[in-house]
């Protein structure tokens, strides 16, 4: 029997396999070298758990962090301090390119697509044109859009140029050409638009009850005789009458109008 006991140590040892080490809790241990191995894969496979918490905390609209990237030559740079009155000016420009009763309105109208959008459960940007579409064609029918009355054309058409100029700024271009936009506009145009109302023509009784009233006998009279024929032998409408001129080199006086 004596024989057959391997005498070695060392060689039962390295023919022992690792047994787990039994805490008082009788909680299995696994040996120091095994533990730090096991450790280190599982931390291979696993996220950081800053990224984690970061991740966490970030808001659904906000992207993920990337990792800095060369800025290009022409990303908008902290300007110089010198600049900063034509940047005032600028911006009063800015302000200046639009009166203030169209900005107001142009302000309702973004609030009056968000309101929509909000309704339906569409979503406002990326603009879509499909989404444009059906939004004008809620307003020309008014029972979409939580108005008492059907918007007329010109407001239709404001509200468009209205969520064009606020997409634009947004650095979102609408394309207002569009099938889905200029088609269902052409429509809404055709549909609801009121005719234009005919002006009664002048007739020559008309005219020589007008030309009574001027005094000949001075320039502005005669001015506005000259004016009242030439527009009713000619045809022409208010904006071509005020529009004519006639320069030096156009009259054989070269005195001109």
């Amino acid at each position: 029997m004596a024989s057959l006991v391997d005498q070695n140590p060392e060689k039962r040892a390295r023919h022992r396999s690792p047994q787990p080490q039994k805490t008082p809790a009788g909680v299995d241990q696994i040996a120091p070298a095994a533990s730090a191995q096991a450790d280190a894969s599982i931390a291979d496979d696993l996220p950081d758990i800053v990224d984690v918490v970061l991740e966490m905390g970030r808001t659904p609209d906000e992207p993920a962090a990337e990792a800095p990237s060369p800025l290009p030559a022409d990303a908008n740079p902290r300007l110089p301090a010198h600049l900063d009155a034509l940047a005032g000016r600028a911006r009063d420009y800015v302000e200046a390119a639009s009166s203030a009763n169209t900005r107001r309105a142009y302000t309702a109208d973004w609030k009056h697509f968000a309101s929509w959008c909000r309704r339906q459960g569409v979503e406002m940007s990326p603009p879509e044109p499909q989404t444009v579409g059906l939004y004008i064609t809620a307003c020309a029918s008014g029972k979409a859009t939580g108005d008492k009355t059907p918007n007329s054309v010109s407001t239709i058409e404001r509200r468009l140029s209205a969520l064009s100029r606020n997409f634009l700024q947004r650095g979102q271009p609408l394309d207002r050409k569009d099938r889905h936009i200029a088609t269902v506009l052409a429509g809404i145009r055709n549909t609801h638009a009121s005719p234009p109302r005919q002006k009664e023509a002048i007739l020559p009784e008309d005219l020589i009850a007008m030309l009574e009233t001027l005094d000949r006998g001075t320039l502005r009279g005669l001015r506005d005789r000259a004016m009242l024929l030439l527009g009713f032998a000619g045809g022409l409408r208010r904006s071509e009458i005020v529009g004519l001129d006639v320069g030096r080199d156009q009259t054989e006086d070269s005195s001109g109008w």
